[in-house]
């Protein structure tokens, strides 16, 4: 199915997703290397130190755009402690961002051997599953990380959006809603995932509808701007007729 290239460029960055998907690293609090600077001349430093120091280089690489750097970093962790799944997992992201799917498999593989039950690494390997349109693979690997983590909002976020791409609109609003998002805003990820789906019309109701709710919303706006200009260079009405059940259902609870 066709999807409007100029609607899908307007709306992505500001994509209405809680808690980022598959995109940067996460922080998890001071890493232990952090410690390392304020040794002695005689400190040991064990194994799994020596590899934060590593990880915590990767991440800072990536933030600045330097993936390369970071690819690198996070292969000498490994090859100080062969047993970090996290380095893994942001390798496994990192060839999936490059293209590289082979070799994404594989680090995923590895980091989820190492750690099957890190509800993080599983959001990430449904999101790359998600990216390549493999809808129920995706959504296992999202099921398993909130059943490891019921309140892992990236996962009900994640899962929210594959239930949006396969049609399934009410079980994607309730993911949704349990990632934290209000109903205009639930309903503004609804429409993005219908317009990537090519489904302009349904989009642009469902960001009517957002906006009816929520009129301050900037994603629910832009969208619904992008969805006007989307109809429009097809010739089609941008005043297309808001389905009254959609107006219902994106109305804020009293």
């Amino acid at each position: 199915m066709r999807i409007d290239r100029l609607l899908i460029a307007i709306l992505v960055p500001a994509a209405l997703l809680c808690g980022g998907c598959h995109g940067g690293p996460r922080r998890r609090g001071e890493h232990a290397s952090a410690r390392l600077l304020d040794t002695g001349p005689g400190a040991r430093v064990t194994k799994r130190q020596a590899a934060d120091v590593e990880i915590a280089m990767g991440r800072a690489m990536e933030e600045s755009g330097d993936l390369a750097g970071a690819e690198d970093a996070y292969a000498r962790a490994l090859a100080k402690d062969p047993r970090r799944a996290d380095a893994e997992a942001r390798l496994a992201v990192l060839a999936h961002q490059r293209g590289d799917e082979e070799a994404s498999d594989r680090h995923f593989a590895a980091a989820l051997k190492l750690a099957p039950d890190d509800p993080e690494i599983l959001c990430d390997r449904g999101y790359s599953l998600y990216l390549r349109r493999s809808w129920a693979d995706a959504e296992a690997h999202f099921r398993k990380a909130l059943d490891r983590d019921p309140r892992h909002a990236r996962a009900h976020n994640n899962l929210g959006l594959t239930q949006a791409r396969r049609g399934d609109r009410d079980e994607a609003l309730a993911a949704f809603a349990r990632a934290g998002l209000d109903p205009a805003d639930a309903h503004a990820n609804l429409a993005l995932a219908t317009a990537m789906e090519g489904r302009m019309d349904e989009a642009r109701e469902l960001y009517a509808a957002a906006v009816a709710a929520k009129p301050d919303s900037p994603g629910a706006r832009e969208g619904l701007r992008a969805a006007d200009a989307a109809l429009a260079s097809r010739g089609a009405p941008a005043t297309a007729r808001l389905d009254p059940a959609v107006a219902r259902a994106s109305a804020p609870s009293p």
